[in-house]
């Protein structure tokens, strides 16, 4: 089943070139999800159940502008065990397909936090569509953690990043990225294309180490905690 929502770009939503930024991707990709999951009678309000982001890919061949009424789809690609992958369409209102983009998840009890098994009642109730795709994989390939970094910056995890499961929120994770950029990589604006690994969760009051890594065509940044012992999320922004 495909779901289809439309949503207004505002002010908030947007770079300073006046277009969707990559974080205001993210929130409306956790918004039309959580939209579709209320529709499956899995809301985080009605079901013990909880959806854990692992992986994101995003692919961006046009930005939809400020003050446009875009058109998202979402639906589930794939479901497996406690894993899920879902993707998203967002099309501008040209009818353009602007980006594109495929999720992974793990389904957690929320009372017990630990892994769940995913329905048969569940599985028919989101109605996968493993034939829709814009990608050729249904799994992200996990990320790997550069050798070598450039250069490292701490950053404190205030209230304002933890969300309703009581650690950071997804999107977020790629506003640390873009806080470390180099100036002139930031200048350049946002990737056209990029992917996040999520390894652990970041909870409020933490401190954490990221570290910038370039490369030839992409560069990495990596999330650890604050002693390094753990690694938190890998992020790729390609060139």
């Amino acid at each position: 089943m495909v779901f289809t929502a439309k949503f207004y770009i505002g002010y908030s939503d947007i770079t300073k070139d006046m277009t969707l930024s990559n974080t205001a991707i993210l929130k409306l990709f956790e918004n039309v999800a959580s939209m579709h999951s209320r529709v499956a009678k899995d809301d985080i309000n009605e079901s013990e159940g909880r959806w854990f982001l692992t992986g994101y890919h995003v692919k961006i061949t046009k930005r939809p502008e400020y003050g446009e009424t875009v058109t998202i789809n979402t639906w589930s690609r794939d479901m497996k065990g406690v894993q899920a992958a879902r993707e998203f369409e967002i099309y501008n209102e040209k009818g353009e397909l602007c980006l594109i983009g495929i999720s992974n998840w793990i389904r957690i009890n929320a009372k017990t936090l630990r892994l769940e098994r995913i329905s048969q009642e569940l599985f028919d109730a989101y109605g996968s569509e493993p034939e829709k795709t814009n990608f050729n994989y249904s799994w992200i390939e996990k990320l790997k953690e550069p050798e070598t970094s450039d250069f490292e910056k701490e950053f404190h995890i205030e209230r304002n990043f933890i969300d309703a499961n009581n650690h950071m929120n997804n999107v977020y994770y790629l506003d640390l990225a873009t806080n470390i950029l180099p100036e002139e990589v930031y200048q350049k604006g946002e990737s056209c294309e990029f992917e996040i690994m999520y390894k652990s969760a970041i909870k409020y009051d933490e401190t954490v180490s990221c570290s910038f890594t370039a490369l030839t065509n992409e560069n990495i940044i990596t999330i650890k905690s604050q002693d390094k012992s753990e690694l938190k999320a890998v992020i790729k922004l390609c060139n």
